[in-house]
């Protein structure tokens, strides 16, 4: 299997990760966010993302390092690790769970050996993810960068309809690369027929794109 995000991810979502979900929703407060509404996290509390997902960003970064996947608890890096900090902000309208960290203790810990495994599972995914990412934005060149996110737009709008992002914005937003490099290769590619775009949005990759620019 290729190390790749959407392999990885499509892995992830055949694997039973949901017995939790009733002791979580038992206790949850629920809310929701709408589109580019940032999620303000509070201290002695523990997030769900059971619709939607949202954007990750280093604190005073703007860059976005990562998206939620399904049953990751959102503020439990912060809580465990209290002198990091993240900004989450949704990417589509997004159904938010609140639990304690009482609770959450009280279900990983101390409720179920099967629960535990499932957040193990849960954290081993969210840590193989951000390897994915640091490998695909350490690539050998921009292009190489840039070939990578168009894969991985085209897979994040198959699995997240609700997305309206455009590809420029999207490489952009999540990488060091100029403004300028990004629309100029993607003209290029759009005008050597080697992808189609449209109204601003990646619709496809219709040839192998070229290895270099």
């Amino acid at each position: 299997m290729r190390f790749v995000f959407e392999n990885i991810h499509e892995h992830y979502r055949t694997l039973e990760l949901n017995k939790h979900q009733g002791e979580v929703i038992s206790c949850a407060q629920s809310f929701m966010l709408k589109v580019n509404e940032p999620l303000m996290p509070e201290a002695g509390y523990i997030y769900y993302v059971p619709e939607g997902v949202l954007s990750i960003a280093m604190d005073e970064d703007p860059r976005i390092i990562g998206t939620t996947i399904e049953y990751m608890p959102v503020g439990l890096l912060e809580y465990l690790c209290p002198m990091v900090s993240f900004n989450y902000t949704a990417l589509t309208s997004a159904k938010i769970l609140k639990i304690s960290t009482s609770d959450f203790e009280r279900i990983f810990f101390n409720t179920s050996m099967d629960y535990m495994k499932e957040l193990t599972t849960i954290l081993s995914y969210m840590l193989i993810v951000v390897l994915d990412v640091h490998v695909e934005r350490r690539a050998d060149s921009g292009y190489h960068t840039i070939k990578a996110m168009l894969r991985r737009y085209l897979y994040r709008r198959t699995v997240n309809t609700q997305e309206n992002e455009g590809i420029a914005n999207f490489i952009i937003r999540r990488t060091n690369i100029s403004r300028s490099y990004v629309f100029r290769v993607l003209a290029e590619l759009k005008e050597g027929g080697y992808i189609t775009v449209k109204k601003g949005k990646l619709i496809s990759i219709d040839r192998t794109l070229p290895y270099d620019f």
